[in-house]
């Protein structure tokens, strides 16, 4: 689902009007997705157009992913005596004016094609004529005949990645837990006790505490909620241990490690690892 990603009036939905001439649709909604709706909604048009992603939670962008990563939809039609196929002939389009990030999943968004647009093309999309739109399909069909392929190669899908991790909702306190992976620890840290730890990242300008002289390896989402939000163990729910999630997988230089280690007080835990 490629994503147009850009300022509120700049004609992201405009130019996808236009490009689909009388075959666009924006008659999709989520309601529509819960049964048979949506498929039939997609008869007769080349695109549809999925709007403001932003404002859906992780279940809403789940249906979503779900439904337009179907090929065929299997239905009975309106007074129609039997369930028959009805392969895809469309394409969808997603935008957002988002400024803070759309995507929610941490453990993939592979589906979602995040494109930033600024609206600064040599040509406004309110000033797209037919003969331009009839160009655009000329080239795209000269394109698909030469055998352009419909997935990403590496180094692309690498780039997607990129475009997609920057593309995550963002959480206010990133600035913060920044802050915490990036403190230098003293080499007493393992002995320190919760409290010390959360007065030592507190009260960094405090002349008297250990010098941190250890650049942090690895964490945890339970020593995040519990030495920089100040929280006690025992009150982290799956939830919040989500959100930590989401935050970290914004941050370039730490990756998820599918292991569990042991560590100082917090036991078995699964880790991030500095890149």
């Amino acid at each position: 689902l490629p994503v147009f990603n850009g300022a509120q009036g700049i004609g992201k939905s405009t130019f996808i009007a236009n490009l689909g001439m009388e075959w666009f649709s924006d008659s999709l909604t989520l309601s529509d997705m819960n049964d048979k709706t949506a498929a039939e909604k997609l008869q007769g048009y080349w695109i549809h157009e999925i709007s403001e992603l932003a404002g859906m939670k992780k279940a809403d962008l789940d249906k979503v992913k779900a439904f337009v990563s179907r090929r065929d939809d299997k239905y009975r039609a309106s007074f129609g005596k039997r369930v028959s196929p009805h392969p895809r002939q469309c394409v969808f389009f997603g935008t957002t004016n988002s400024e803070n990030g759309y995507l929610r999943d941490v453990t993939g968004n592979r589906r979602f094609w995040n494109v930033k647009v600024s609206g600064n093309g040599k040509y406004k999309p309110w000033e797209m004529t037919r003969e331009l739109v009839d160009q655009i399909w000329a080239e795209t069909m000269v394109i698909s005949k030469a055998g352009e392929e419909l997935f990403l190669d590496k180094s692309l899908e690498a780039f997607a990645q990129e475009e997609q991790r920057e593309a995550m909702q963002q959480d206010d306190r990133e600035g913060i837990v920044r802050e915490y992976l990036n403190m230098l620890l003293p080499d007493t840290w393992d002995e320190m006790d919760i409290y010390r730890r959360r007065d030592y990242f507190r009260d960094m300008e405090d002349p008297t505490r250990p010098k941190g002289t250890i650049k942090r390896m690895e964490v945890s989402n339970i020593e995040i909620w519990c030495e920089c939000f100040g929280k006690a163990k025992e009150d982290i729910k799956p939830v919040d241990s989500y959100a930590i999630s989401a935050i970290m997988k914004r941050l370039k230089d730490w990756q998820r490690s599918d292991n569990r280690r042991t560590i100082p007080i917090y036991g078995r835990q699964r880790i991030y690892t500095r890149i």
